[in-house]
């Protein structure tokens, strides 16, 4: 499509942008920093935080596949307004939970209940763009929900690291202000965009994604893609702060540079990949997600840590907006949400296990922190592995970035 950068997308999509910036701003003044207060603050085990983790995952990845079927049923908007009313409320309760110095079942409890909000409303945003994103448009219009909510991410952790030194209470009462804001945004101004809605419930005719045999080897290849790259919400922080001794302040700024070089690279980097197969952008991606992961357990410092962050960083600039698109071009337009959220259950089951693995594998190799860091990337290469396979299981028509 013609036109410059704003005249090419649907309003939609920009109204998404900016909700998705204020959305993830919030989110990442408080989450990133969880693992580390309850590590770090409460005496928690690292396993045992991993461990609570991995069940508010699983928790929110079921509930992902309840909100897909409705949210191809009952439309795309009312799901994700449920899922931020609850996310607020989760984030209120475990800002009370810090003060009244509440224990590892209530933290636990409370974890699974922003999960299951999560799992409300975390594919909306992708289901609503492959709604009104042509094919030739989707890599373009995925990298700008990416960018907005990388901004909020680039500036989130800052925040938080500061209100991490004074009060991890505050922090988590700002994200459910700003999860407050969205679910106003969403309201007031973005419309349904799914085909055909009448406010009935629609009958799907189409034959079930579980059973959809290149889909589902994309969504398992994914899910240990996933688990190698959740280490960077969870363990990552609690490496810097414990083992390289790096304050809070400065693990914010590690989470910063990621968040910018999303916001100032994503879109020519996505622009560029329309060039190549969506299966070898994957595939290159996780070997930079290899590279980047094992750096890390040879860091001492923040300096190291900065350029290990840089290296994951483009790992994950390659790697999700094909991710994005290849669902998108294997889902019936009927089907988006049901799509969408079996790729998210299966994939996204990385990261409700990924806290615990990592978790486990910091406890067992304590005395050799950078053992840890290295299974990981050998898991990651399994995984590029795994996308070359599927680059022969796939049609060339829906591997390709612009199909028509």
């Amino acid at each position: 499509m013609k036109g410059n950068i704003f005249s090419r997308y649907d309003r939609q999509i920009w109204v998404l942008v900016i909700g998705s910036l204020i959305n993830a701003f919030g989110f990442s003044i408080a989450y990133p920093f969880i693992s580390l207060y309850l590590y770090g603050y409460k005496g928690i085990p690292m396993g045992s935080v991993g461990f609570a983790l991995m069940v508010a995952a699983v928790a929110g990845a079921l509930t992902q596949v309840v909100s897909g079927e409705l949210c191809d049923r009952v439309g795309r908007k009312i799901m994700m307004n449920i899922g931020l009313l609850i996310q607020m409320v989760a984030f209120t309760l475990l800002g009370f939970a810090v003060i009244s110095d509440a224990g590892y079942d209530e933290f636990l409890i409370l974890l699974t209940l922003r999960e299951i909000a999560g799992g409300l409303y975390r594919n909306i945003p992708q289901v609503m763009v492959a709604d009104v994103a042509g094919p030739g448009e989707r890599i373009g219009a995925f990298s700008l929900i990416r960018i907005g909510a990388n901004l909020g991410f680039a500036i989130g952790p800052v925040i938080g690291g500061i209100m991490a030194m004074h009060s991890y209470s505050l922090m988590f009462f700002m994200t459910a202000v700003t999860s407050g804001i969205y679910m106003i945004i969403s309201l007031v101004i973005l419309r349904d965009t799914l085909p055909g809605i009448t406010g009935k419930l629609i009958r799907l005719e189409h034959m079930s994604p579980w059973m959809d045999r290149p889909f589902i080897i994309f969504c398992a290849v994914s899910g240990l893609i996933m688990l190698v790259y959740s280490q960077m919400m969870t363990t990552f922080s609690s490496y810097s702060g414990i083992f390289a001794n790096v304050p809070e302040s400065q693990i914010g700024l590690l989470f910063s540079l990621n968040g910018l070089m999303i916001v100032f690279f994503q879109y020519p980097v996505a622009r560029y990949l329309e060039h190549f197969r969506l299966t070898t952008s994957l595939a290159a991606g996780s070997s930079i997600y290899a590279i980047g992961f094992v750096i890390v357990g040879f860091c001492t410092d923040f300096r190291g840590l900065l350029f290990a962050m840089f290296i994951i960083s483009v790992g994950e600039l390659v790697i999700t907006p094909p991710s994005m698109a290849i669902v998108a071009q294997m889902a019936p337009s009927d089907m988006r949400g049901r799509y969408m959220s079996v790729a998210g259950v299966l994939s996204n089951g990385g990261i409700a296990f990924g806290p615990m693995v990592g978790g486990y594998l910091m406890d067992f190799y304590s005395a050799r922190i950078e053992m840890m860091w290295i299974i990981l990337g050998g898991i990651a290469i399994l995984c590029m592995a795994g996308f070359i396979f599927l680059r022969s299981r796939v049609s060339f028509e829906v591997d390709r970035p612009t199909a028509i």
